[in-house]
């Protein structure tokens, strides 16, 4: 009987962490980021992007890992509640989905080498207002399962990165366009969860 309970609840933490899981690499989305991360280096070694890749990486899980654990103290010294959070969460990760959505690709200025591991490839490319957010709003899930999700979904983007020529050449430029219209048609989907529980959550404490 115990172990039918183990069981049990390793099904729904495990169900949990792909939800989580999903929703952060829907917005992450290395994928979109490979063409762009191309244009900003078409002359460097391949060795040299990877440095480049590990660095933005690591940059971007340090502002996901602030954000998760300690944004929401700055969001409590301002008395603003979760609900409230997740409505203007909601608002602003539809805007940026319908913004890749309905538009071209972001261009970003040409930089040098040591910039572009910190702009834009850590930010605002992965680790920008849509994944800050995200992590943020992941706070009903727990801590644990919140950091291996931050966590796998590095690793899953450092893997993405390092093997984007094969997946460019996989894939296509129109593939590469289909898998990024799929994902911010996923991204609009959750911020219409998030502002749905948010408004739920009001109306439960109203009445």
């Amino acid at each position: 009987m115990v172990k039918g309970w183990v069981n049990l609840d390793l099904v729904v933490q495990l169900s949990l962490f792909l939800q989580a899981f999903i929703m952060l690499f829907a917005i992450f989305d290395p994928i979109g980021t490979i063409p762009i991360f191309y244009a900003l280096t078409p002359k460097l070694t391949p060795e040299r992007r990877r440095k480049i890749i590990s660095e933005s990486l690591i940059v971007a899980f340090i502002i996901l890992i602030v954000f998760a654990y300690g944004g929401w103290i700055f969001l409590q010294f301002l008395g603003v509640a979760l609900d409230d959070f997740k409505i203007a969460g909601g608002v602003l990760l539809f805007i940026l989905a319908i913004t890749d959505l309905m538009m071209e690709p972001r261009r970003f200025r040409t930089a040098e080498p040591e910039e572009l591991a910190v702009v834009p490839l850590a930010t605002p490319l992965l680790a920008g207002p849509g994944s800050i957010t995200t992590v943020m709003i992941m706070k009903p899930f727990g801590p644990v399962i919140t950091f291996f999700v931050i966590v796998v979904n590095v690793l899953a983007a450092w893997l993405v990165l390092v093997k984007s020529e094969s997946i460019m050449r996989l894939l296509g430029k129109n593939g590469m366009r289909v898998v990024t219209r799929i994902l911010g048609l996923i991204v609009a989907a959750i911020a219409v969860m998030f502002i749905r529980e948010g408004i739920l959550g009001i109306i439960s404490q109203i009445r």
